[in-house]
């Protein structure tokens, strides 16, 4: 229906909805790589849990204050998997 300037009513499309925050980065890791990390804090299941560039990553047998080297295995959209070298 018309509103009293004869022009149809503004809808907001679904396309000027804010993204997500991590729709636009790439992670900053690809599955092979080799990094080291500071391990700080450990997940439910046990795993110790870094930071490489605001991107976490997921150490299986690494406990909490360590600094460990990480051999990247699986990376998904918002966090890598890495095992511990050596």
């Amino acid at each position: 229906m018309p509103n009293m300037f004869g022009r149809k009513e503004f809808r907001i499309s679904r396309s000027h909805k804010k993204k997500d925050k991590y729709t636009k980065k790439k992670p900053p890791v690809k599955r092979g790589d080799v990094i080291e990390l500071y391990i700080k804090d450990v997940s439910k299941k046990g795993d110790g849990v870094g930071k490489f560039e605001d991107f976490a990553v997921f150490v299986p047998g690494a406990e909490e204050g360590e600094v460990v080297k990480v051999k990247i295995v699986e990376v998904k959209k918002n966090c890598a998997v890495g095992k511990r070298m050596g």
